[in-house]
């Protein structure tokens, strides 16, 4: 099998709206937006080509959704990454998944390899790995510049996802992609999942005076944020609004933060290239500075926070991920998850109703016969989902609370 081949892709945003995204997303990160990016492409060498066009998720009324994952790390999270993506995969999914400026070319290019190897991923071509990669740091501005560029990656990739969730190398599922797809498809498609702080908006205003310099917008590696001496106004156009970096993101509002004809997501942006943890207050402030956005976000962003000492039976049935996982020491309760929940074996990806064969515990789970002197790959149906009790019980309290208007956040309107 070949090392996938290094391909260069010019991301030459024709639409209007993203030239505008492109320019405050450069003085964030070089490079994020109008340059020049490399993905591993997925030519999978001589061994295997196939002769029938990939599976296409449906779209049809009743269908479960489509779910755009970016899984992100920085050196020596490559193992992680791959564990994270096969305990999340689905064939009806997108995935992203980048190593930072902290990786060598060689973890880069050995992650893309451990795709391109796969063929259950060469067979449903939803995996994508960035290889040439950027300094990133979630306490600064390039780690909002990060999130952006792979929403807009993603956007690029594929037009069939309703929802953009993000992971990082200490997350873990705790329930499965059918549970999961069961859950959100009797959903709206514009709903978001954002988490907002009861903090008051004083205490904001002092924590976003204080300026910030991130070099990782213009040095190559990840280095650390620094304080200016100086401290510069609260601004008094919009109302800063805090709470957790860890988002669930419609389309709808990826596509009005990336590519929208509303000017105050840019100018947003840049303000917040200079701010701490701008993650904690971005998504926040664009949906409560937007009337159209407050009234499709429930206030949740889905995640089980682990304490101390944590065991399986105490998280939470609200939660679909779970964090943070030590590398140390979270091998064991992530071994206990795959095997009590997810029922994930070996080093295989999570069956479903898409495998051709649920008994058989191989690591692909699809079969592979001989017809006709060539190799021919069979799957189930990807557009059918066989949701457990706690898939039902998750997609009932979801919709009751999209339905009873709790979606409503008050702390919006206190606000502002």
């Amino acid at each position: 099998m070949k090392l996938p081949q290094l391909v260069e892709s010019f991301i030459l945003f024709s639409n209007t709206h993203l030239k505008f995204l492109a320019f405050g997303t450069l003085l964030l990160i070089t490079g994020a937006a109008v340059t020049p990016y490399f993905q591993y492409g997925y030519s999978t060498g001589d061994t295997w080509t196939p002769n029938r066009v990939k599976p296409v998720p449906s779209k049809s009324s009743g269908d479960p959704p489509v779910l755009a994952y970016w899984i992100y790390g920085s050196s020596g999270d490559g193992e992680r990454i791959l564990r994270l993506l096969k305990a999340t995969y689905h064939p009806r999914n997108q995935y992203l998944l980048l190593l930072d400026a902290s990786s060598s070319s060689d973890e880069r290019s050995d992650l893309a390899l451990s795709i391109q190897s796969d063929p259950l991923f060469s067979e449903f071509d939803n995996v994508n790995v960035v290889g040439r990669s950027y300094g990133v740091n979630p306490m600064g501005g390039s780690g909002l510049a990060a999130l952006l560029h792979a929403s807009a990656l993603l956007l690029k990739i594929s037009s069939s996802w309703d929802w953009f969730i993000t992971l990082g190398p200490s997350d873990y599922p705790l329930i499965t992609q059918d549970d999961i797809l069961h859950a959100f498809t009797f959903l709206p498609r514009d709903l978001n999942f954002v988490h907002f702080a009861n903090t008051s908006v004083s205490d904001v205003n002092e924590r976003v005076k204080r300026v910030v310099v991130d070099p990782n917008v213009y040095e190559r590696k990840n280095s650390p944020i620094f304080y200016a001496t100086g401290s510069r106004n609260a601004p008094n156009m919009f109302k800063i609004v805090a709470g957790s970096p860890w988002v669930i993101l419609s389309r709808s509002f990826i596509e009005f933060c990336v590519e929208g004809w509303d000017n105050f997501p840019r100018k947003l942006l840049m303000y917040m290239s200079n701010v701490e943890s701008p993650l904690e207050l971005y998504f926040q402030t664009v949906i409560c500075n937007s009337p159209g956005f407050q009234n499709m976000t429930i206030d949740n962003d889905l995640r089980y926070v682990m304490s101390k000492n944590e065991t399986l039976n105490k998280m939470g049935e609200m939660a679909i991920v779970a964090r943070s996982f030590k590398k140390e020491d979270g091998d064991g309760l992530m071994q206990e998850i795959d095997t009590n929940i997810l029922k994930r074996c070996g080093n295989g990806v999570v069956r479903g109703k898409w495998c051709f064969d649920q008994k058989t515990n191989v690591s692909m789970t699809i079969n592979k016969t001989a017809t006709e002197g060539r190799e021919d790959w069979r799957w189930g149906d990807i557009n059918s989902v066989e949701e457990s009790p706690r898939g039902v019980k998750l997609g009932q309290t979801l919709s009751r609370l999209a339905g009873e208007g709790t979606r409503r956040f008050d702390g919006c309107r206190d606000n502002i």
